[in-house]
């Protein structure tokens, strides 16, 4: 519980310094008018990472080299420790990590593929990008678009890291 907490209140940190930097324009006053949209898409961020560990340490996820490299939690988790190690100075400067969550989340919805990568579509809730628009930098009650681009949150690679840390 401890550690969830902790993962939590970083995650609510950089999405505040995102909302910031983007002048308002990531949680658009849910903290005033709606401040439990802000808590169930940040803890739900956490439990779709929690499912996504737990998925890939047992084998249920892709083992194809693509998903590896591309979509697991856990290469993530290595990638960033590994900058961690080399550059810990500048993780709250590098952005990028918090993106390739988000094609995680939306390939686990949508399913898709790529080469020899399959992934059924699976349209539950805890992974449903209309849930909470605002970890996409979406309004309240703007639903995406498929295949339209976004301009993700710029929530910290130093925060990611600290998150899986954390849960790790």
């Amino acid at each position: 519980a401890e550690q969830v907490l902790g993962a939590l209140w970083d995650l609510l940190r950089g999405f505040q310094a995102a909302d910031e930097a983007a002048n308002g324009r990531v949680l658009y006053d849910l903290a005033r008018r709606e401040p439990e949209q802000i808590y169930g898409g940040l803890l739900t961020v956490i439990m779709r990472l929690v499912f996504l560990l737990y998925a890939e340490d047992q084998g249920l996820m892709p083992d194809d080299p693509v998903y590896a490299r591309n979509y697991a939690v856990g290469g993530l988790f290595e990638r960033l420790r590994e900058d961690a190690g080399r550059h810990p100075d500048t993780m709250d400067q590098r952005f990028g990590a918090w993106a390739g969550l988000l094609s995680t989340f939306r390939m686990v919805f949508d399913g898709g593929g790529h080469g020899g990568l399959r992934l059924p579509t699976r349209h539950g809730q805890l992974f449903n990008p209309d849930e909470y628009p605002f970890l996409e930098s979406r309004a309240p009650g703007v639903n995406r678009v498929m295949g339209e681009t976004f301009e993700p949150p710029r929530v910290s690679d130093g925060t990611v890291w600290r998150v899986l840390e954390g849960l790790l």
